[in-house]
């Protein structure tokens, strides 16, 4: 009796504790960006403020937000676009046939994941400055497409597993090329995974910014690499920088929840 009462109140309490651990940053970023530098370095502190958009104003005006933005979205675009396109026909390959090392292979390409982003950065850097791809969005995309391939491998194997080979061979007896099996048949039973997948490549590109920051300099530099440098900027006007680079994805990722949830699900059960 006295255990039910403990976790009746207890585990509440834990929840409690652990979501306001996870809320506060959020209240203190949306916070501190409607607030103007008076009102931040107030003492008292004031938590009662008349919300200003003073800081959002001049990080929008601000010198080259424009170029930064246009980076972002061309980076994230063509790297997502182009790691399906490379990741998905080599996840097929190494599902449907027996391809000489598959498994060396496919463990390699997990390796590049489960590093640290920084560890792959580093020496990529050393590479580009050599070769001239320092401070370039085809350099940045090609470092994205290298971090999103094994992401790519690792979701779209469980979604491709589970679409029967006999399927497949059934229509190539009936006189389909693989190609056209592949293309009529197996994409459009995996195409909820393959917009799963796709999304959270965009997410986790948009994101990222210590690849971003290490191999750009002011060209080629993305939202995210030009926040984490500008750490010299007021509180609120970095804050104000953090939430617009986060909304659009806070957004999406509202919109497309149910996709993603389901998308992980199924694959969680394969």
């Amino acid at each position: 009796m006295i255990e039910t009462k403990v976790s009746t109140y207890l585990f509440p309490l834990i929840l409690s504790i652990v979501l306001v651990f996870f809320i506060y940053p959020i209240y203190l970023i949306f916070s501190l960006a409607f607030q103007p530098d008076a009102s931040i370095f107030s003492y008292p502190p004031k938590f009662i403020f008349t919300p200003s958009l003073e800081n959002f104003i001049f990080v929008i005006g601000s010198y080259k937000f424009t170029n930064y933005l246009m980076n972002s979205v061309i980076v994230t675009t063509c790297s997502v676009i182009l790691s399906v396109i490379i990741g998905l026909p080599s996840t097929y390959v190494m599902s449907r046939y027996d391809v000489k090392g598959k498994q060396i292979i496919f463990s390699a390409i997990l390796l590049i994941r489960f590093l640290p982003t920084i560890a792959i950065a580093i020496p990529i850097y050393l590479i580009y400055a050599q070769i001239g791809l320092y401070d370039t969005l085809l350099g940045l995309i090609l470092v994205y497409v290298l971090l999103n391939l094994p992401f790519v491998v690792l979701l779209m194997s469980g979604y491709l597993v589970d679409v029967p080979k006999d399927l497949e061979e059934t229509f190539e007896v009936d006189g389909l090329s693989k190609t056209s099996v592949f293309f009529k048949v197996t994409l459009p039973l995996i195409s909820k995974g393959l917009l799963v997948t796709a999304l959270f490549c965009l997410i986790f590109t948009w994101n990222e910014f210590a690849v971003a920051l290490l191999l750009t300099g002011k060209d080629a530099r993305t939202l995210t690499g030009q926040i984490a440098s500008s750490m010299g900027f007021s509180p609120g006007m970095f804050c104000a920088s953090g939430l617009i680079v986060a909304l659009p994805m806070i957004i999406f990722g509202l919109l497309i929840r149910r996709y993603l949830i389901r998308g992980l699900s199924l694959n969680m059960v394969k």
